[in-house]
């Protein structure tokens, strides 16, 4: 909420919801209004999605062009505007391990609660472009320790992500062990390939059987941000054990086909009747959209600091 300090740290709340629940949903926001967004729809925290920050901030692909300066700001807004846990996507840490030092203690000064960073070469490759290249498994652990001990308080949640499915199933294991044994509390793993195959050439039992394979040889917690097979949901994947399920561009993507169905009934008929037809309003630009962002919070403070100047007028005018 507004004007309201937390009684808990961000990267403690996360703490205490992995220790609550067998497994955490954390939705993709790329703004501080679809950060509000899944806080309201009852998730009790998000993912600030490298993908969707990139596409939404800078109208760009995502392919490393956000700067870490760009980021903790745009974070800082995002968790400034909510009262859930985020963690972040940093990438691969914006450089060597110094850099990915000084990103973790920025991050932690913007009240995220935790990041994954990856274990592609700079400049990293979106997953689903071909052409991702690898750093070393030493290296990798390299960022991940410098990561755990760069950070101010053991709270803050480092996740290692690595993209060892570009090379095959047990090299994505090595290095999800490599990683945890190098301080990390997590890893996600990336599923765009399986031992050659494009995941969309695995059937979805196959791919569901990549998921309990992990949770068996990874020795420690997983994360997942692509959708669950098709046919299954969430529910399905949790139940295999994976601790935390991210759909991390679901919201942008969501985003991005509203506007541009509304966009194309305004220009084609010159009015959006159509489209809401179809799509009927929750939050209007008016006082709904305004109260999911906390109007009334900002209207009673200002009426009680408002009366409050008040009385001290009249008392100055009396003195």
């Amino acid at each position: 909420m507004p004007f309201t300090a937390s009684t808990r740290p961000a990267g403690r709340k996360l703490r205490d919801l992995l220790f609550e629940q067998s497994t955490v949903y954390l939705p993709g926001c790329y703004d501080a209004l679809s950060a509000r967004l899944i806080e309201s729809a009852g998730f009790r925290g998000g993912a600030i999605g490298g993908f969707a920050v990139e596409a939404a901030l800078l109208g760009g692909p995502d392919l490393g062009l956000i700067t870490l300066t760009e980021l903790v700001d745009h974070a800082r807004k995002i968790a400034a505007a909510v009262d859930i846990p985020l963690i972040a996507d940093v990438d691969t840490g914006f450089g060597g391990v110094n850099s990915i030092a000084r990103t973790v203690r920025l991050l932690e000064q913007a009240d995220i609660a935790g990041i994954h960073i990856e274990d592609q070469v700079n400049p990293k490759r979106c997953p689903v472009l071909p052409g991702r290249q690898l750093v070393s498994i030493e290296e990798g652990a390299a960022r991940y320790a410098a990561a755990v001990e760069a950070r101010t308080t053991d709270d803050f949640y480092i996740i290692a992500r690595t993209d060892g499915d570009a090379i095959s199933y047990d090299e994505e294991v090595e290095r999800a062990n490599a990683y945890l044994g190098a301080g990390a509390d997590a890893v996600l793993p990336m599923f765009m390939e399986l031992n050659g195959r494009p995941v969309d050439q695995v059937t979805p039992d196959d791919q569901m059987q990549f998921w309990e394979n992990l949770v068996r040889d990874v020795n420690g917690p997983l994360m997942m941000v692509t959708d669950p097979p098709k046919g299954y949901k969430r529910a399905d994947i949790a139940a295999l054990g994976v601790k935390i399920i991210s759909m991390s561009a679901m919201t942008v993507e969501a985003a991005a086909n509203a506007m541009r169905d509304v966009l194309a009934d305004f220009q084609q008929t010159g009015t959006t009747d159509a489209y809401y037809a179809k799509n009927p309003k929750t939050y209007t630009a008016g006082r709904a959209l305004m109260e999911l962002v906390h109007l009334d919070h900002y209207l009673d403070f200002e009426v009680r600091h408002t009366t409050a100047l008040s009385v001290a007028d009249l008392a100055l005018e009396g003195a």
